[in-house]
């Protein structure tokens, strides 16, 4: 479920725009959730979700500081690479800076447009957001995305050869590819099932078949590309060697 977040010190207006949101999503049967709406841009940024993704309707100005909303929003893109940012605001001489700064807001509404407007435009803003993650989620069927600390790294599905865990590293996940190796914070069960040419070997491994070489049913013992060798569960020794054959 994508959140939303809301940053607006009127709250008149912060009413107005979370019954916007909130109807829209209600009408639309978006899987998107309104997550915190405050005037406070610490409470904003602490209520972030762990996610890669979210959605922010950020006015510029927040008490005396005129860019609150900008320094806020400056966070919020490095915690959230992929996040979509708009804007709400009656500064548009200060809009050169989010280009300056490289935030790449999705939109930028001016509050002189008049609440109709205003309305229309944080309307078409979450079913633009709604058509960039589908078309994002089509795309990173053939991407593989993982995080080590703040940083976001991806590897093409096809170049991935196998993902595995160990007992002497719990909650850390090795990624095994052409021509790399990583290790990163995770879980097996978040990628199972995400790529269809990925099969569970066992509790601690996932093959990408496509690296398949050779399967010694009596060892139980499957072997990919460049030599690697992966032990295979008996229960999945039998459903593995079903696959293998369907694909001769």
């Amino acid at each position: 479920m994508l959140p939303v977040y809301i940053l607006e010190d009127n709250e008149a207006q912060r009413s107005k725009y979370t019954s916007i949101i909130n109807n829209t999503i209600m009408i639309e049967e978006y899987d998107m959730q309104l997550a915190v709406a405050t005037d406070d841009p610490q409470v904003l940024l602490d209520s972030i979700a762990s996610s890669e993704e979210g959605l922010f309707f950020l006015d510029m100005e927040i008490g005396s500081q005129p860019q609150a909303g900008l320094n806020l929003a400056d966070d919020v893109r490095h915690r959230l690479p992929f996040a979509q940012i708009v804007f709400i605001t009656t500064h548009e001489e200060l809009s050169f800076l989010t280009l300056e700064r490289r935030i790449a807001p999705l939109d930028y509404i001016l509050k002189e447009q008049g609440p109709d407007t205003v309305k229309a435009k944080i309307e078409a803003d979450i079913r633009a957001t709604i058509d960039i993650l589908k078309s994002e989620a089509e795309e990173h069927k053939n991407i593989l995305g993982y995080k080590i600390g703040t940083r976001f790294f991806s590897v093409p599905v096809k170049d991935v050869i196998m993902l595995s865990t160990s007992k002497e590293r719990p909650g850390i996940v090795r990624l095994t590819a052409i021509n790399k190796v990583a290790d990163f914070p995770g879980n097996l069960n978040s990628f199972e099932g995400k790529y269809s040419d990925f099969f569970r070997c066992d509790k601690s491994t996932l093959v990408n078949l496509n690296h398949f070489r050779s399967f010694d049913y009596q060892r139980k013992e499957l072997t990919m590309i460049d030599g690697i060798k992966c032990s295979v569960s008996h229960r999945k020794s039998r459903e593995l060697n079903k696959i293998l054959k369907e694909d001769e």
